[in-house]
């Protein structure tokens, strides 16, 4: 939330868009991302007969209780500089998948989908001469989604993907989010910055399909250059209001993390996500560049309670 500055910062804060000063794109740059527990489901069922409903049966009954996760994403964007401003225009498309076995007599899964696209527009700048970014990202989103119970005879089905189908819900909104950067008057002992966004103003209401609650998170972060090293920490703190899940707990809302970026190519990054370790690094080729991560989300009711393992990679060819 503190430290966004390139096509990220639509998401996170668009106050960060005001460090866009020279033309920028990403014509290719997919994310592929899939918790521990998925690829061995996946694995496993390269080994039965996923027609008979028995075998099914008998694979799902093997992951009672785990989660599985899932999700792809692609945002072909371009930004560039108008007057003293950054922009950053793009459209996303992305898909998750999450899912939880339960009942060992007859196994079924538990499974929510959401499916999004659609355009994004992102405009950030400088107060006169403070210190003071302020930002706004605009977007039109097209969802489906579904909530529902599959059992391995539903999965069996040579017509699932038609039910599947189906089930889906569909809907569109356009909200706001708004963001602003305050970078403190001292270097010491680096520079300081201060983050606060406001996500999807008004509230995204997807008629038939799951909605989009407004979202507050603030953020901290702070930049050190040491000798050729560039050191980067970040600290945020999402929906300060409670207004995302069931559950008042702050730990699961706590992120943060440091990154290493070298004098070449490699970035490396470690840090803590809902208290779980996280780890990651970049390796950048100008053209291209190469992002990969692993980190853990919280599916319990507070941190601690459920791990869930995952490991997400990004390609970017763009500049």
């Amino acid at each position: 939330t503190a430290i966004s500055d390139d096509e990220n910062a639509l998401f996170y804060n668009p106050a960060g868009l005001a460090e866009v000063s020279a033309f920028s794109i990403g014509l290719i740059n997919p994310i592929m991302e899939v918790s521990e527990s998925t690829i061995d489901l996946y694995n496993d069922s390269e080994d039965i007969d996923t027609d008979d409903s028995g075998q099914v049966a008998d694979l799902l009954r093997d992951y009672i209780g785990e989660h599985q996760h899932a999700r792809v994403s692609l945002f072909p964007h371009v930004g560039f500089p108008v007057a003293q401003c950054g922009v950053m225009i793009g459209y996303l498309g992305q898909a998750t998948l999450d899912a939880e076995v339960r009942n060992p007599a007859w196994p079924e899964a538990d499974t929510s989908y959401i499916a999004d696209h659609g355009p994004l527009a992102g405009v950030g700048g400088r107060i006169a001469s403070s210190n003071i970014r302020i930002g706004a990202t605009v977007k039109y989103i097209n969802r489906e989604s579904l909530d529902e119970v599959y059992t391995a005879t539903d999965i069996a089905d040579d017509d699932f993907e038609d039910q599947f189908e189906d089930d889906l819900q569909n809907g569109s909104d356009l909200a706001l989010d708004l963001g602003v950067l305050y970078t403190l008057p001292f270097n010491w002992p680096g520079k300081t910055h201060i983050g606060l966004t406001v996500q999807n103003l008004p509230e995204m209401d997807f008629g038939d399909a799951q909605d989009q609650q407004t979202q507050t998170n603030i953020g901290f972060a702070l930049e050190k250059s040491i000798s050729k090293f560039k050191l980067l920490g970040a600290l945020d703190y999402r929906d300060l209001t409670h207004e995302i899940g069931e559950d008042d707990d702050i730990p699961k809302r706590l992120h943060m993390g440091l990154e290493l970026q070298l004098p070449k190519i490699l970035s490396v990054r470690a840090g803590l996500n809902q208290g779980y370790l996280t780890y990651g690094l970049t390796l950048d080729f100008w053209i291209i560049k190469l992002d990969l991560a692993s980190y853990s989300e919280e599916v319990g009711a507070h941190a601690g309670q459920r791990e869930d393992r995952r490991y997400v990679g990004q390609l970017t060819i763009g500049w």
